[in-house]
């Protein structure tokens, strides 16, 4: 595609770190999206990761949804169907540390994380990002929701190999194939630099050691490898020109129809958003930047009691708690 036709768009930086006033600025970057054909593989061409802090009032935790703490137990269920009691787990990127501390409290395995970003006061966390000079025995690498977060994926994982030799793998990312299938273009964030088809996730690996499975209604992938299988026809393809880049319009042409809808149904109502993690954030960003509907908007709801009384960056919508929604209808 020529240069001209490139499409640039600004999203907030981090959707999951809320403003603590109206006039704070909203940090914003540039998304401009291009697919590599061979791999079905989304990419954000524009990134830059020095755009990113994770130190600064960043709340991704997920642990106040029920539901995903479900989720998180079938994938501990699922590890210790794969390996033998008292195996040593090491989770690379670990954010707040939850899933080290469900692992922990199960009992099962020996754990430890690594997270330069973690700010609680576990003891099993180390506060620091892994480097190729490390080397640790473990006998699974837990990977949940960074690798979509690595430039050049495969560089990471090669590391990995470097720090971890021949231990076993656990990586979950978004379903790229599940965003596109349902139109949910909020997915679409700046964090993410990589958007990982079923087919690009299984080309990380050689296919006969790769064990390959979707999770929470799909819109989550997994594989269960060994890091010694890494591909090179993964950096082949990636390295190759074939490239092109893609507009949102492209990728999502329901935008406008999506926006409108909800217009429709609320007409002179009041909009309440349930949930100001990523998604909602987003939502409201492309909402925001058309001005469809966001003013109809009275208030976010969370559950995250960090996120209570700030403002979601895009949209400058506050975001409150369940009882005062419940007590405004």
């Amino acid at each position: 595609m020529r240069e001209i036709e490139r499409e640039t768009v600004l999203l907030p930086t981090l959707p999951n770190a809320p403003l603590h006033s109206k006039t704070q600025p909203s940090s914003l970057a540039p998304v401009c999206l291009r697919i590599n054909c061979a791999l079905q593989f989304l990419e954000n061409h524009a990134f830059d990761s020095n755009l990113i802090d994770y130190s600064k009032g960043y709340e991704n935790s997920q642990i106040c949804s029920a539901r995903f703490r479900e989720h998180m137990r079938h994938v501990l269920s699922m590890l210790k169907a794969t390996l033998p009691k008292d195996s040593a787990i090491v989770e690379v990127g670990c954010g707040k540390g939850d899933f080290v501390a469900m692992i922990e409290a199960d009992g099962y395995f020996e754990v430890k994380g690594y997270d330069a970003s973690y700010d609680g006061n576990n003891k099993l966390i180390e506060k620091r990002y892994l480097n190729s000079s490390d080397r640790i025995k473990a006998d699974l690498v837990v990977l949940r929701y960074v690798l979509e977060h690595v430039p050049n994926p495969y560089d990471f994982l090669s590391m990995l190999k470097t720090v971890f030799g021949a231990s076993k793998i656990y990586i979950e990312v978004p379903n790229y194939d599940w965003i596109v299938a349902n139109q949910t273009f909020f997915d679409i964030t700046y964090e993410h630099v990589n958007y990982f088809s079923q087919r690009a996730l299984r080309l990380l690996f050689e296919k006969t050691t790769t064990q390959h499975g979707l999770l929470f209604n799909e819109q989550y992938q997994f594989v269960i490898t060994n890091l010694s299988s890494l591909n090179l026809a993964f950096m082949s393809h990636y390295e190759s020109n074939g490239w092109k880049f893609v507009s949102f319009e492209e990728l999502f042409p329901n935008i406008e129809e999506d926006i409108e809808r909800f217009e429709n149904e609320a007409q002179n109502r009041s909009v309440y958003l349930w949930g100001a993690a990523t998604k909602g954030c987003l939502f409201l960003a492309h909402c925001a930047k058309k001005n469809r509907l966001v003013n109809k908007v009275r208030f976010a709801i969370d559950q995250n009691s960090q996120k209570i009384g700030k403002y979601l960056p895009g949209s400058l919508i506050e975001i409150r708690s369940k009882n005062d929604f419940f007590c405004n209808s």
